[in-house]
């Protein structure tokens, strides 16, 4: 009886939104007129590349290209000019078509951002660098629950006396090498998917999506969390993925060793930067929206006038690791 009523519950509230899911669309509005388009992240790197498209209405033909030129740029680092240069060429870190800048920045530094181009309004935008993540260890091993899973222990002490936003990706690499060679054949290089079940401060209730749809997906696999529920305390984040141990496979007679390496990327994030990327959550898990059953969420942008992020962040990552062995 329970599951009947339950059943009957989750189809009366899909029934309910066919009926009240009206609104009113204004066109007009929606067509707008093209944006000044910008990204920026300072404090990610000793370089801060700073990016400009032009934003394309919904009723205009045409694709969206990066890399706006004619574009004046005036960036401030507490109150003083910081010199751009532009390139129209790729440089190392630095897309082609872009602004940049080699800037060390330091917790709190206060960054502003102001652009105009022909024909567009001018765009503003501010962003404070936050304080480096506040790592103390990370460590892998193999869940003494369950050997089948590698579980990533990343231990760090959040800083009591501000409001703090993390972020942690894995990057997951597997070299090959052949017959025994020490030099390395082939190597790939991609982010991991991790699974979350283990960590309390990445369950995320996503309410009638997470009822019918399924399981929270993050945004690029960037798994993002804010201090609220460990203000001031030392805690340790706990990841998993399926462990796979080094092996060795044969093709056409030539016997290859497989190795699986790991390297933990951590970020310290702007309120700008971890709103932002949340609202990417938001939109990768609106299932509900994409079937017409719930409105469509805009991004954030915290750019006056325009679109797009400027974001202070931090970020670290240890060395490759190899895999734990059997």
């Amino acid at each position: 009886m329970m599951v009947k009523y339950i059943s009957f519950m989750i189809i009366l509230g899909v029934s309910l939104l066919f009926t009240s899911c009206v609104y009113h669309f204004d066109l007009d509005e929606a067509e707008g007129i093209p944006k000044l388009v910008v990204y920026s992240y300072p404090g990610s790197g000793d370089t801060t590349v700073v990016r400009f498209s032009r934003s394309l209405p919904v009723t205009s033909k045409g694709e969206i290209v990066s890399g706006l030129t004619g574009t004046d740029v005036w960036l401030e680092v507490n109150g003083t000019p910081v010199g751009l240069l532009w390139t129209d060429k790729a440089l190392p870190g630095v897309p082609a078509k872009s602004y940049y800048t080699v800037q060390r920045y330091e917790e709190g530094d206060r960054i502003r951002l102001t652009a105009s181009a022909e024909d567009l309004e001018t765009v503003s935008s501010v962003t404070t660098i936050p304080a480096p993540f506040p790592l103390n260890s990370v460590h892998m091993e193999r869940k003494p629950s369950d050997p089948g899973t590698l579980q990533f222990q990343i231990n760090f002490t959040d800083k009591a006396s501000t409001v703090n936003y993390y972020a942690v990706t894995v990057k997951e690499r597997a070299k090959y090498w052949r017959n025994g060679d020490s030099r390395v054949y082939y190597d790939e290089e991609y982010t991991a998917y991790m699974d979350w079940n283990d960590e309390p401060l990445l369950k995320v209730s996503a309410g009638l999506d997470e009822i019918l749809i399924g399981d929270y997906t993050y945004y690029e696999q960037l798994y993002i969390w804010s201090d609220e529920k460990i203000q001031g305390k030392n805690y340790t984040l706990r990841l998993n993925k399926t462990y796979i141990s080094d092996y060795e496979t044969s093709i056409q007679g030539e016997v290859y060793t497989n190795r699986k390496q790991y390297k933990v990327c951590l970020y310290s994030l702007s309120e700008e930067f971890y709103h932002y990327l949340k609202s990417m959550n938001e939109q990768v898990n609106n299932k509900l929206g994409e079937s017409e059953l719930a409105p469509v969420r805009p991004t954030y942008t915290n750019v006056e006038n325009g679109f797009g992020l400027v974001g202070g962040c931090r970020m670290m990552q240890t060395e490759w690791m190899d895999g734990v062995k059997e």
